[in-house]
């Protein structure tokens, strides 16, 4: 009965040797380190790559093809495929001869001409700019281009470097950043000039220059100076470099002769880390060599390519027809005419599980969970026991090592390993660990998915991580793999504005030059879309691409959608939709949005247009009366009148007549006021704009400003010894005692006729009170005078009057009369200095509080 399962845990056993020994199969040693050579796709487009100018973009991007036959011709074509050999586009090309083909970091493809100009495609094969680099360029003309990407830590930047007829050398970056924001840079003239360079590269560090040789002479060629370098190699005779390759980095570089004597060291040149002689039989007349990472580099000489690491050891492998190398942050890509292959070092994280016979912890839990697979529980017990103190570390390097594998089986094998000692770390495990193998899992789950030959993009992990997912993620908008895009987004569980929001934006923006679908096609198939998705997406954005698509009926259509007013009302302005827009900016209460409204509909519309669309719309209204009250009152008047405002308009008229300097006007501005409330049938202002011109007269006659209020004609009567023209004015504009009375002292108080003041304040009770007649005396610093009026004044504000006066015994009084014992605390602060008040507080104090 046992049977069965015995033979399927031997199978289990056999299938986990053999998914180490497909890992290990390829690894060939150098030195202390390894290197595989992996096959991401096989192809067969039946294409010879000898025939063909060939661009590869890095981080596993698309690549270009261009005939060579008709690269000097009027009419040729340029093919964009993806690495698995999956056509994108065509571009038909009329230009003038080609040089170089390239791709920028944001994957367009740049078309370097001999005249001197670029000319920048889109992977689909749009026409995004063209122009010439350089006047002298356009001149001496291009003979050479290579381009150029610099990678290290977190900064990553891209160009390309030119070399004219007459050996002038120029960088040129910020290709993406547009037409009128590429940087062109000119540099400092080889001291050889006469002599044609053996090889160049451009060299990126903090800032790009370029190497150049010339026979034995190396040059480093900057923004400011050319500096020779002396090369102390072990090679007895001259040394003629024919090639030289630069890291990503830009630390290190390495050369060859037509010899095949090598010699690779840092970039300047002070330190040398290999130097080897490959002994080749004849001379060579085209080498490719390229840098995989800083410790070794990948050479193609006769359908020969030689892997050399920085010591004496190197291996070979043998090439079928031509092909093409494109250095990557992680090794070397390699397209020949029937696969595209990656070729790079094998990371210590692989060598610590993977490799035969090493006794690391990471290697140890995994040959742990083969046991268990083979049903030998106990030996995996064993293998577990052993390694009980690294299991933390067993598990990370499991995981670490998943990731840099290309083969899904192999990945998930070593998954399990880890996930198998994950459950003996229990509650000890760590968090970042956990994490760590989450992240793994989904980062690798996406990695595979792009990875099949449909999609055609073998990113490694490293590759991914140093684009981030969300530069990936646009990668993948760009190619439009809008559904793929979204699946990740929401895999990755990448935020909505960084992740579906912006592919869908993206989606319906493409959705919308689809001419092969009606507007209302395409507008359901969007509203369907965006609503699904359950997320914010600006209608706004999508009605603007579709009004540049001269799409007007879908813009419409899309913008009725728009939640957002201030997405929504410039686009209703430029469809002529006026009064909509109106209406939606009212109702989103933004005063901001409905001025600029109301500014934009001033200029295209008739006053009489504009006047009635603001009759329907109060708050617009409100808000454009209140700008013409700041600005242009005139129009303000006018709006008024043709609305019926009477009130309105005699409200203004009524403040200019206090503004007008004339007489004439002022009064002309007091009749028209009058003349409006009248109209309005508004008895009490009309009457009181009558009484008012009355009194401009009388004031006028008594000498005062024209603005003079009731009261200072009064006070003015007073201060003049006119007590009968100021009972008069009392008497004809109705003054009130309050008033009269407060005229009356204060007038008196001005001119200090302070026995007439008695007599006043005994004519009868005061109807403001005596506190009045003390104020008016204290605010003219006669505390005397006003000693006299603070008893009559009212009980409970005697305190405060006699504190002003500074009368502090009889303040101290009054505080304890009131019973007000912090008014005694105010008078003792105030007294400090008498101590016959303050003894006479304390023993008020004491009293009120019963001592």
């Amino acid at each position: 009965d046992s049977g069965p399962d015995k033979d399927t845990t031997v199978d289990m056993a056999e299938r986990a040797a053999d998914i180490q020994a497909s890992a290990t199969a390829d690894w060939n040693p150098l030195g202390e380190i390894y290197v595989k050579r992996y096959s991401n796709y096989e192809l067969d487009w039946g294409i010879n790559l000898a025939d063909y100018l060939v661009a590869m973009s890095p981080f596993a991007g698309p690549l270009a093809l261009m005939p060579k036959q008709r690269q000097t011709s009027m009419k040729s074509e340029i093919t964009i495929y993806t690495l698995a050999g999956k056509k994108i586009s065509t571009i038909t090309w009329e230009g003038g001869r080609v040089i170089e083909l390239g791709w920028t970091l944001s994957e367009n493809l740049v078309c370097v001409l001999e005249d001197g100009s670029m000319i920048i495609y889109d992977i689909f094969g749009q026409f995004l700019y063209s122009r010439i680099i350089q006047r002298e360029i356009q001149t001496s003309r291009v003979q050479e281009c290579k381009f150029f990407s610099y990678t290290d830590k977190d900064k990553v930047f891209g160009g390309f470097a030119v070399m004219t007829c007459n050996t002038e050398f120029y960088i040129i970056v910020d290709i993406d950043k547009g037409k009128d924001e590429v940087r062109i840079k000119k540099l400092a003239a080889l001291p050889d000039a006469s002599s044609k360079p053996g090889c160049w590269a451009p060299l990126c560090k903090e800032s790009t220059s370029v190497i150049v040789t010339v026979e034995d002479r190396v040059y480093l060629l900057s923004h400011l100076d050319a500096t020779l370098y002396e090369i102390n190699c072990g090679k007895k005779s001259a040394t003629c470099w024919m090639e030289v390759a630069v890291s990503l980095n830009g630390k290190a570089v390495a050369l060859i002769d037509r010899e095949g004597y090598m010699w690779a060291g840092t970039t300047d040149f002070k330190s040398s880390d290999t130097e080897f002689d490959l002994q080749l039989k004849q001379k060579v007349a085209r080498v490719q060599m390229q840098w995989g990472e800083m410790d070794y580099f990948v050479l193609v000489i006769d359908r020969i390519m030689f892997v050399k690491g920085l010591g004496k050891h190197w291996c070979k492998y043998p090439m079928n027809g031509p092909c093409c190398l494109l250095a990557e942050v992680d090794g070397v890509r390699i397209l020949t005419n029937t696969a595209c292959e990656f070729i790079h070092r094998v990371s210590t994280k692989s060598l610590n599980v993977l490799r035969i016979g090493v006794m690391e912890p990471g290697a140890l839990l995994n040959d742990a969970y083969k046991e268990y697979e083979g049903d030998e529980s106990h030996k995996a017990d064993e293998f577990v026991r052993f390694i009980k103190d690294k299991l933390s570390i067993a598990v990370s390097q499991c995981i670490e090592a998943a990731g840099e594998e290309f083969v899904p089986k192999v990945q998930k094998s070593l998954l399990k390993s880890a996930n198998f000692g994950k459950g003996f770390l229990g509650s000890e495990i760590q968090p970042d660990l956990v994490n760590a193998f989450v992240e793994t899992c989904r980062e690798l789950r996406v990695l595979n998915s792009v990875r099949l030959s449909k999609i055609g993009i073998p990113i490694t992990l490293r590759q991914y991580r140093r684009l981030s997912s969300g530069v990936f993620v646009d990668r993948l908008i760009y190619h439009g793999l809008y559904h793929l895009a979204l699946e990740i987004c929401e895999f990755l569980k990448i935020p909505p504005s960084e992740g579906t929001v912006k592919v869908l934006r993206n989606w319906a923006l493409k959705k919308v030059q689809d001419k092969s679908m009606s507007d209302a096609e395409v507008a359901q198939k969007i509203k369907k879309k965006l609503k699904d998705a359950n997320v914010v997406v600006s209608y706004g954005e999508i009605a603007r691409a579709a009004m540049d698509a001269k799409r007007l009926t879908l813009a419409a259509d899309l913008l009725r959608n728009e939640i957002f007013a201030q997405d929504q009302v410039p686009l209703l302005l430029e469809m002529d939709s006026d009064s909509t827009a109106l209406e939606k900016a009212v109702e989103s209460g933004d005063p901001k949005l409905i001025h600029q409204v109301l500014r934009q509909l001033k200029l295209k519309l008739t006053t009489e247009r504009y006047y009635q669309m603001l009759h329907f719309r109060p708050v617009a209204a409100a808000l454009y009366c209140k700008v013409l009250k700041e600005t242009d009152q005139e129009q303000l008047l006018r709006l008024y009148r043709q609305e019926s405002l009477f009130v309105e308009s005699g409200c203004m008229y009524f403040a200019q007549s206090f503004t007008a300097r004339d007489t004439d006007i002022r009064k002309q501005r007091l009749f028209d006021a009058q003349k409006e409330f009248r109209d309005a049938q508004d008895i009490f202002a009309t009457k009181a704009i009558e009484e008012h011109a009355k009194l401009t007269t009388e004031v006028v006659k008594l000498g005062l400003k024209e603005t003079a209020t009731l009261s200072e004609a009064v006070i003015w009567c007073v201060k003049n010894r006119q007590p009968r023209q100021a009972e008069q004015l009392r008497k004809d504009f109705k003054m009130t005692d309050h008033q009269y009375w407060w005229a009356m002292i204060r007038g008196l108080c001005d001119i200090g006729d302070y026995a007439e003041l008695d007599r006043f304040s005994k004519q009868k009770k005061p109807p403001i009170g005596f506190e009045a007649f003390a104020e008016v005396c204290i605010t003219h610093d006669n505390y005397r005078e006003a000693a006299k009026y603070i008893p009559k004044a009212a009980f409970e504000n005697r305190y405060h009057l006699y504190l002003r006066i500074q009368d502090y015994s009889k303040a101290a009084d009054a505080a304890f009369q009131t019973r007000n014992i912090g008014g005694l605390d105010e008078v003792a602060i105030k007294a400090a200095r008498t101590p016959e008040i303050v003894d006479l507080v304390r023993q008020m104090k004491a009293k009120l509080e019963g001592r």
